[in-house]
């Protein structure tokens, strides 16, 4: 499990620039080496084959200090929990509707004026950043850009996970707790995720297959079950389950207030299951023992399609709501011979039950 502190160290920002400051990693030992008293001559003996003459005469002299070293003595290097779970949706932003170029600037775009809010106050707040460029568009889009500078020190922390168009998981992220990927999601819902007003789902579409399969990954790794489908050019993720939408909503969700909340909240409101009265005595059958549909037609004196409807759906039927206890996944069927056994599945009733 990860620490959940973070401390960068000066060997690894000085790898966040081109190869020609390579040098700059010697710069520490070269300051070392100057306030024990050597002189020219002995500081280039102990770096020999490490710097340059030239490079070592600029430093000896004080006429040039490295970029990397006098950026890395003005950069904030230690971060805590609080301030890596604010990161963790600068992530997911870069992911999702930023990025950051060839040339190391940093951007973020949206039409939503208060995720613009979001992300320059996190950046505001942790590394005192202020943005370079700011502009609206005629479409409504806003965009952001921040100097190269911020760019190294989240490659620093989380790798290159972002550069040039070529966004990916790294080990970095993936190594980071799950409750710290789950705000990362928040932050990609935020910008690529929606709520269609017409059916029952939550719905992600990516371009970038690898990024949408980490995400269905983590979802599992909350207890959230989704299908991923090719849609064009993208990739289009989507949770249908009541209890996955439930559990997406309690572990996941979006922005407070933000109208994809309002309208998840809406969507939600709107599944009603019928004859919840009758499930729950389903339910309480099952734990005695497991059953078949017959032993359940029997103890509930019901008519074969009621039973077989409240525990696989009602599929053909004109309803605002047609699953079954099985959809639900509540119910497991397990097949013994011919025989279909019912039982509970107690791995989700505990969370079902809170909700129906």
């Amino acid at each position: 499990m990860y620490s959940m502190k973070l401390k960068i160290e000066y060997k690894d920002f000085v790898k966040a620039y081109t190869q020609s400051f390579g040098t700059a990693l010697f710069f520490p030992q070269f300051l070392k080496l100057r306030r024990q008293g050597l002189d020219f001559k002995e500081i280039k003996e102990k770096l020999k084959n490490k710097i340059p003459e030239s490079t070592l005469y600029f430093w000896f002299n004080n006429k040039r200090i490295p970029l990397p070293f006098n950026e890395f003595n003005k950069i904030k290097k230690e971060f805590d929990k609080s301030e890596l779970m604010q990161l963790a949706t600068i992530v997911g932003h870069i992911l999702g509707d930023g990025g950051i170029n060839n040339k190391l600037i940093l951007h973020y775009c949206n039409t939503e004026q208060f995720l613009i809010n979001e992300f320059q106050n996190i950046m505001k707040n942790i590394f005192k950043a202020k943005h370079m460029n700011y502009y609206k568009e005629k479409s409504g889009i806003i965009r952001l850009q921040y100097s190269r500078l911020f760019s190294r020190i989240l490659t620093c922390i989380f790798g290159t996970f972002s550069k040039g168009g070529n966004k990916q998981i790294t080990p970095q992220i993936e190594n980071m707790p799950v409750l710290w990927k789950a705000k990362l999601i928040q932050a990609l819902y935020d910008d690529d995720g929606s709520v269609p007003k017409s059916g029952y789902c939550v719905a992600f579409k990516q371009k970038d297959k690898n990024i949408i399969l980490w995400v269905q990954k983590t979802l599992k790794e909350l207890g959230i079950n989704s299908r991923l489908t090719p849609d064009g050019s993208h990739w289009h993720l989507r949770v249908t389950n009541y209890f996955d939408i439930l559990k997406f909503r309690e572990k996941i969700n979006f922005s407070k207030n933000y109208r994809k909340q309002i309208q998840l909240n809406k969507t939600i409101e709107k599944i009603n299951y019928p004859h919840w009265k009758m499930k729950k005595q389903i339910i309480e059958i099952l734990k005695e023992r497991p059953r078949t549909r017959k032993e359940l037609i029997n103890v509930l004196q019901l008519q074969p399609g009621t039973v077989y409807g409240h525990l696989h759906g009602w599929k053909r039927a004109k309803r605002k709501s047609n699953l079954g206890l099985i959809d639900l996944q509540l119910v497991k069927v397990t097949k013994i011979g011919r025989i279909n056994l019912y039982h509970i599945n107690y791995n989700n009733l505990k969370f079902g039950e809170k909700h129906v």
